[in-house]
């Protein structure tokens, strides 16, 4: 990553505290890690400024803001827990009872409890003073208390070596309350792990010189001079060497950048602001230690995650934050010259009267200018005049936060609708999707732009909205009385918008993929657990289906391309290989030819990515291009199909700065040949868009 130096390092030493961290918030491995993406692509976007500081407490902050924002379903209002608790055990009681709290107090829980923060430094990673926070956690503890089992505090404490204390990169729950984890002992990591190699250390080059740690850590960290814990009001320091329960480095080991232990003895004595009571406002009793020992024990549970993909994810969305909000400098830049020409007054009164118009009276956005720079689109509450080009998923700043409501409240994350005349709607009742994924699987449109179906936030089902009657219909898909969570669910619309199909993941209690009518309404239950890719304006379904395999050799799974009726009835089967879908994947308005991005076996340095199709019954090549981008262009996902022999591609491009530039194009799959697709409404290419009719 040369525009991002160092960062892989260190997301891969801090992945694993982040990931149990996020686990506790989430109770979801899925969901605990779609946090972790969302939290290092925010601080990836600034990491030109933050390596320079605090980037691992700038990390910890995005987690925990990202999951006050939207939390998963299972982080509140009772949803399932973690599927590996064993029921009957305290871990399985304590996350059925954080499931029942509201989404602030179980970050305060997890802040004080699981990360050993003070109350006024849990206020601050949940966005509340201190006195809210002291009384929220009171509230919190009393409701566990109340929901948990007498038996809790006689729990065992959890095994040191199977790694059940918890790891974060900003301190443990010892640090400061002072009490002891049930069975640690001194120099022992409570969350040690197989020994892997440590990656490079990555140091300024004009940073002071010093031990190099065997991980990553910040410029300003690396040469700072040891500090009191708890010598200023916010601070989000690392334990003292001393604090039971923290983190010692195994015998020949140096430890990590986030178990740096600062000076014992303090300076000063710490003060406490109003609303905390210092170190020790948690209280040290046993029902206390109980709970530190099982939300451990709760955290341990998550499943170790490759850090190298996840790093690459999280940067490539940090690079399309940066990417966008250097195009909205420039684009406010451009405005306020042209301001200066006419009179400030004038300016100032026209602005505000576009304002208002915008947010009070519903009106579309400003075409062919950056959305941030213009008013937030209204909400859709006539017919649209035309057809939809594509949607996109807003994005906000650190101005558009609501303390009061602690959310975004002005609508600015909401899923927009860009129609092909320019103007532009707000649909607020889209779930948002915080996995960071290019294509959201909760919002889909019909290729002609008639048509969109999405979650909704509101409503346990999928919502289906035509544009020309502006209101959307409850599809009634699911039974009001069937909770289905959306968190793995996958939709696809028809390209005339006359079916759709969803699945909702390969796991054992998934729901079984559905298919609908969206004439007759008729819903249609498919017999297989499969991904759907596509679904043809007669109903036809076009999917993969995993098994597993003790037959072929070098496999323990087999996937198969399937193309399936509404009946079950499966019209063709081909083996594929799912590695192919990586980049992306575009099934035809016919449904006999399905896109994906490919390389050579030998790829050259100026090579643009190929385009390759394979028939959708056999998985045989039909055809397979190189495209034929600007310079230094490349490939990076498959989007669509633009019409019926050009498909939609996203193309990344290195500019001037070392940074990346990202475009959108249409390939010819017969030649090769491209063309660009601007999406000027949403100030370049957003970050999560879906096509429509994108001509």
């Amino acid at each position: 990553m040369r525009d991002l130096p160092g960062f892989d390092a260190f997301a891969a030493d801090h992945v694993r505290p982040l990931a149990r961290t996020a686990l506790s918030l989430t109770g979801e491995p899925e969901a605990a890690r779609a946090l972790v993406v969302t939290a290092l692509s925010a601080v990836a976007a600034r990491w030109g400024t933050t390596c320079w500081s605090f980037p691992a407490q700038a990390t910890h902050k995005a987690l925990y803001w990202a999951y006050l924002e939207r939390p998963r379903p299972g982080a509140a209002g009772g949803r399932g827990t973690h599927p590996s608790r064993t029921p009957g055990t305290d871990a399985a009681a304590l996350a059925e009872a954080l499931t029942a709290l509201p989404p602030g107090r179980r970050a305060l829980v997890v802040a004080c409890f699981h990360d050993g923060h003070t109350t006024w430094q849990a206020a601050g990673l949940c966005r509340m003073d201190a006195r809210t926070a002291n009384t929220e956690t009171v509230l919190a503890i009393a409701e566990l208390r109340d929901r948990l089992p007498a038996s809790f505090v006689a729990g065992t404490a959890p095994d040191t070596t199977a790694g059940t204390a918890p790891e974060t990169g900003v301190g443990t729950a010892s640090d400061t309350t002072g009490g002891t984890v049930p069975g640690t002992t001194a120099g022992t990591a409570p969350g040690s792990e197989p020994t892997r190699p440590s990656p490079s250390p990555w140091a300024s080059p004009s940073g002071p010189a010093g031990p190099a740690p065997s991980s990553w850590g910040s410029p300003s960290e690396a040469g700072r001079a040891p500090e009191p814990a708890a010598a200023a009001p916010i601070s989000f320091a690392t334990p003292a060497a001393a604090a039971p329960g923290s983190f010692a480095a195994p015998a020949g080991r140096t430890p990590p950048y986030h178990a740096a232990p600062f000076s014992a003895s303090p300076a000063i004595a710490p003060v406490s602001p109003a609303g905390g009571t210092g170190a020790g406002d948690h209280g040290d009793g046993p029902w206390e230690a109980a709970l530190r020992r099982e939300l451990a024990a709760l955290s341990a549970g998550m499943p170790a995650l490759d850090p190298v993909p996840l790093a690459a994810e999280a940067a490539r969305a940090g690079r399309r934050h940066r990417t966008r909000r250097r195009a909205v400098v420039t684009a406010v830049s451009v405005t306020l010259g042209a301001l200066v020409v006419v009179s400030l007054a004038f300016g100032v009164t026209s602005l505000a009267g576009r304002v208002e118009r915008a947010v009070g009276d519903g009106t579309p956005g400003a075409s062919g200018s950056p959305d941030v720079s213009a008013a937030i689109p209204g909400t859709l509450r006539a017919p649209l005049p035309a057809p939809v080009r594509f949607a996109y998923q807003g994005s906000c700043t650190d101005d558009d936060w609501d303390a009061f409501a602690e959310k975004f409240a002005n609508g600015c994350d909401q899923w927009r609708l860009v129609t092909t005349t320019g103007e532009q709607w707000r649909v607020p009742d889209v779930a948002l999707d915080p996995g960071g994924h290019w294509n959201p699987s909760l919002l889909a449109i019909s290729q002609d732009g008639n048509r969109v179906a999405y979650y909704g936030e509101t409503s346990p089902d999928f919502m289906v909205l035509d544009r020309r009657r502006a209101r959307a219909e409850r599809s009634g898909m699911f039974p009001l009385n069937e909770d289905v969570s959306p968190q793995d669910a996958h939709l696809v619309i028809s390209p005339r918008g006359r079916w759709m199909a969803a699945d909702f993941g390969a796991g054992a209690r998934a729901p079984l993929p559905r298919v609908q009518s969206l004439t007759g309404y008729r819903v249609a239950v498919l017999p297989r657990r499969m991904r759907i890719l596509a679904v043809g304006d007669d109903g036809t379904v076009t999917g993969t289906a995993t098994w597993d395999t003790n037959t072929i050799p070098g496999r323990l799974a087999t996937t198969v391309l399937l193309r399936v009726r509404p009946n079950g009835r499966t019209l063709s089967s081909a083996p594929i290989d799912p590695a192919l879908f990586e980049s992306g994947v575009a099934v035809s308005p016919d449904g006999r030819a399905v896109a994906v991005a490919a390389e050579r076996a030998h790829p050259g340095d100026d090579d643009h990515g190929q385009v390759v199709t394979l028939d959708s019954a056999t998985g045989r090549v039909l055809t397979r291009r190189e495209a034929a981008l600007p310079p230094d262009a490349h490939v990076t996902v498959v989007c669509g199909w633009a019409s019926e022999h050009e498909v939609i591609v996203e193309a990344r491009q290195p500019d001037d700065e070392d940074e990346e530039e990202y475009s959108v194009h249409a390939v010819d799959v017969r030649t090769g040949a491209s063309r660009p697709i601007a999406l000027d409404e949403a100030g370049g290419v957003p970050d999560l868009w879906v096509p429509g009719t994108l001509h």
